[in-house]
């Protein structure tokens, strides 16, 4: 009678938890879930796909609302996956699961590989050690422990096997099949042949920006289940992201939080709508992610603010009209100062990778009216039209990798765009890596060719680097070049000598300028000061006296002066670390040569 017992209490708690909230089902993400790390658990096609990266997490769920509720089973998993151990094409992981309740535990510890047999297609595979027991402490006093169902034991161990495939054909559409308890491990203790049932998955996705929409049907235990997730999510480590099943009967909803470096928080709660009118808190899950090699998310530009002076304007009483009017179309001046800075990281850059270098690569001032567009000169835009189904190089170091991880990031997360920069005969190349970063951030990249002109410096441009030629270099613009005031008789008036000042706003002579000689047509200033400086930025006014036939000294009116200064810092850093980019840059050129 107490194995009885025993054996219908079993199956009602076995089918009440399992058809309420799904409780014996291991934990896992949506089968199309990239950037979840726990998604592997239902879909191992998916290391190809993700970052490397550890996720840890526990979930446990409330029987009651009231405070002496406690768990009525617990779950946890760990993952490890690193994607690349072999170029770019295969991966591996291992993760672990386990379930407790008060009557019985199970576990599971798995291996798991993909390989990417196109671009855009993964396979993936598990192997894993499975085990099922009874919790035999916490049978009462009068429970018979030689029961023949325990003749074997308290629990058992098998062999379970998973397979998925995982694929994107065009951007934004995601799609993945497989299916779980491949080989149906016997779970039975007697031995009477009680299997885990074979489960098929299926989902497709669909993002647009920064919103996805998933639906996935599984066919296992619980014959086929259709459930419907719909996401908000950033490529830096966000998302939150909502689901159900078709049937309404449990829904949840999930939140994860980029945190700091390569740490993100994960936050998943699950509600039984079946039980909603019952006392009940669900289901809580925590996680802590951590991703390896993280590339630093790039700073949001900030606009340089420009100051612009305020002129009050006062009214003055009419006088009579000066003999001598000053007018020019030179009051503003714009002084632009380049600073070009070449940082070398000794610690992955050699001499010898400095000779694979020219001054093409590491830029150029000496044009000064044409600083802008260093260090390439001839570049004009592709107007031939590259081949739209060349995939990019798949034999490609770490290094390079990584660089092409962080340009694509940089596309995504940046409004700008990133331009290829090539060399006459790159063009093939440059397609394969152009419909790389489109596909994978559903944006243009524009490409321009480079030609070497026949100028007399084309030849210097072409000479290998050495670390004596990477100094610092500055070069300042001066926008008009001098300044051309222009006196104007209003009489028939004449000087026997004249003098052109500069005032600051307290009233100080700037600098001065003086001839023994009528007024000249036009008066040239170079800008700069007595001591050879360029005058600083700011508001000044200037004036001309002159002398009279009758021996006096006249004057015209003041005029205004606006002097801003323009200072543009350029940082270029020859390295080949991609994580000690941490400034953030006007613009990435991705530049392919010949060799």
């Amino acid at each position: 009678m107490q194995r009885i017992s025993f054996c219908i209490l079993l199956a009602v708690l076995t089918l009440s938890t399992g058809v309420a909230v799904n409780a014996q089902d291991f934990i896992s993400g949506p089968a199309t879930g990239s950037l979840d790390s726990k998604a592997i658990l239902a879909n191992p096609a998916l290391i190809a796909f993700q970052r490397p990266q550890v996720s840890i997490g526990v979930k446990s769920h409330y029987a009651g609302f009231s405070e002496g509720s406690e768990s009525g089973f617990n779950q946890g998993y760990f993952v490890a996956s690193l994607p690349g151990i072999y170029g770019s094409r295969f991966g591996a992981g291992v993760h672990a699961q386990y379930f407790n309740s008060t009557l019985f535990t199970r576990s599971q510890l798995s291996g798991s590989v993909s390989a990417r047999l196109l671009h855009r297609i993964s396979l993936g595979f598990t192997a894993s050690l499975y085990h099922l027991g009874y919790n035999r402490d916490n049978f009462t006093d009068d429970f018979d422990f030689n029961d023949p169902v325990f003749q074997n034991g308290y629990s058992r161990n098998a062999f379970n096997s998973a397979a998925g495939i995982y694929a994107r054909p065009v951007s934004g559409l995601e799609l993945a099949a497989g299916a779980r308890n491949l080989n149906q491990p016997d779970i039975s203790l007697s031995g009477d042949g009680v299997n885990e049932p074979l489960e098929l998955f299926g989902a497709v996705s669909y993002s647009h920006d920064y919103f996805k929409g998933t639906v996935e049907l599984v066919n296992g235990r619980y014959d086929l289940d259709t459930r419907v997730h719909m996401e908000l999510f950033s490529t830096q480590g966000y998302y939150a992201r909502t689901g159900t099943n078709m049937r309404f009967d449990r829904g949840y909803i999930e939140a994860q939080m980029h945190v700091y470096g390569g740490v993100s928080v994960n936050y998943h709660f699950e509600l039984p709508f079946n039980d909603v009118i019952s006392e009940t808190y669900g289901s809580h899950m925590f996680s802590l992610v951590y991703e390896f090699n993280r590339v630093p998310p790039l700073p949001h530009r900030r606009t340089a603010e420009v100051t612009v002076p305020e002129i009050k304007r006062t009214r003055t009483a009419a006088e009579l009209p000066s003999a001598v009017v000053l007018t020019s179309t030179t009051d503003h001046l714009e002084y632009k100062e380049v600073n070009l800075t070449r940082k070398v990281d000794k610690t992955t850059i050699t001499d010898e990778d400095l000779g694979h270098l020219s001054a093409y690569d590491v830029g150029s001032l000496e044009n000064r009216q044409d600083y802008y567009r260093m260090p390439y000169r001839g570049r004009r835009p592709d107007t031939a039209p590259l081949p739209a189904s060349i995939e990019p190089e798949l034999v490609i170091t770490d290094h390079y990798r990584q660089t092409l991880n962080f340009i694509r990031d940089h596309i995504i997360n940046r409004d700008n765009e990133m331009e290829l920069v090539i060399e006459d005969g790159t063009q093939i190349r440059a397609a394969g890596l152009r419909n790389q970063f489109r596909n994978e951030s559903g944006r243009e990249v524009p490409i321009s060719v480079t030609y070497r002109t026949d100028e007399t410096d084309s030849i210097k441009y072409a000479t290998p680097v050495n670390r004596e030629m990477l100094g610092d270099q500055q070069v300042i613009v001066l926008t008009p070049e001098t300044a051309r005031i222009k006196p104007v008789k209003a009489t028939n008036a004449t000087a026997g000598e004249w003098i052109f000042r500069v005032y600051s706003g307290n009233g100080e002579v700037m600098a001065e300028i003086s001839d023994a000689s009528d007024l000249p047509e036009i008066i040239e200033w170079n800008w700069r000061l007595e001591d050879g400086s360029i005058i600083a930025p700011g508001l000044y006014t200037y004036d001309v006296h002159w002398l009279s036939e009758s021996g006096t000294w006249q004057e015209t009116r003041r005029r205004y002066l606006y002097v801003q200064k323009i200072t543009r810092n350029i940082t270029i850093d020859i390295t080949k670390d991609i994580e000690k980019i941490q400034s953030d840059p006007d613009r990435i050129e991705l530049i392919l040569k010949n060799k």
